[in-house]
């Protein structure tokens, strides 16, 4: 029987040495029906130079930094143009387990039923310490979490389950889903974007699973500056603020931003101006304002 095909779509911006490490670990990966579409957003560290001279990559130079969610859809597109049965959203900062991309498309084929699958995914820099280990979106916070997050891996978190989310730093699902719900929504510049993605699936009827057998291990935030920059922040607030107006209802709503108004901010200001960071304050802020406006 034929394997499922899969694309795998990667993003690149001013990542170079990141990139090109994913692509090492994905060439030692034991499923070989998959390949990959590259999706660079105008780098400027010569990562194109490299990367046009690469006959495993199917590339496309945006020109321009299109954010994660515009840039992911233009790998979308051309991965449904070429046929591809399953589609893989992957970061580039990440590298896998050989065995990952199969145990991904068994747990997907198993079910019909389910739609979207992701991995267990640990630190780079710690790689028993868990990064993600399913999803749980908290409605009114406006706001969701990584299960188990900075947790030594004991195998409390080995059984497969359905989760709330799947984060796009690795997340498969069946190219007609993302037919079906119109690719990734593209406010969302990064973060959200994911969580959009597979609430829309789940009230289309369509499970999204967690399989902690399949393991990857993340870079964190390194197209950001790191979690805590400004950069960051920005984004962060921007998507969150969009994300809770498009998905809940008032009553959540006013709930969230009162959340958000009465303690996320005022505990983050608090911390910003002890550790000195001030460039953060106006950088989550204008993301907030710009999230609310829907801008």
């Amino acid at each position: 029987m034929k394997n499922p095909s899969v694309a795998v779509v990667l993003v690149n911006w001013n990542n170079r040495e990141d990139t090109l490490a994913c692509l090492e670990s994905l060439a030692r990966l034991a499923y070989r029906d998959f390949g990959v579409i590259l999706v660079d957003n105008g780098s400027t560290d010569g990562s194109l130079e490299v990367l046009r001279e690469r006959a495993d990559v199917d590339l496309i130079e945006n020109g321009e930094n299109l954010g994660i969610a515009r840039a992911n859809n233009v790998g979308i597109a051309r991965a449904r143009e070429r046929g591809f049965e399953m589609i893989m959203l992957l970061n580039n900062d990440t590298e896998v387990d050989p065995d990952m991309l199969g145990v991904l498309v068994d747990a997907l084929e198993a079910d019909p039923r389910v739609g979207v699958v992701g991995p267990k995914m640990y630190y780079h820099s710690e790689p028993d310490v868990i990064w993600y280990a399913g999803g749980v979106v908290h409605p009114w916070r406006g706001d969701c979490s990584h299960r188990g997050y900075g947790e030594k891996d004991t195998g409390q978190y080995d059984d497969e389950a359905e989760t709330d989310y799947v984060t796009s730093c690795c997340m498969l699902a069946r190219a007609s889903l993302y037919e079906e719900l119109g690719g990734i929504d593209p406010y969302y510049f990064i973060y959200f974007d994911e969580t959009d993605f597979c609430l829309r699936a789940a009230r289309a009827g369509h499970k999204v699973v967690y399989v902690p057998r399949a393991k990857l291990w993340h870079k964190v935030s390194r197209s950001m500056g790191g979690a805590g920059s400004a950069r960051y922040w920005h984004h962060y607030m921007r998507s969150r603020a969009y994300f809770v107006a498009k998905f809940y209802p008032w009553p959540n709503r006013i709930a969230a931003y009162l959340w958000i108004a009465l303690h996320d901010t005022p505990r983050a200001m608090f911390r910003f101006v002890r550790s000195g960071a001030f460039d953060r304050i106006p950088a989550y802020l204008r993301g907030l304002a710009l999230g609310l406006a829907g801008r």
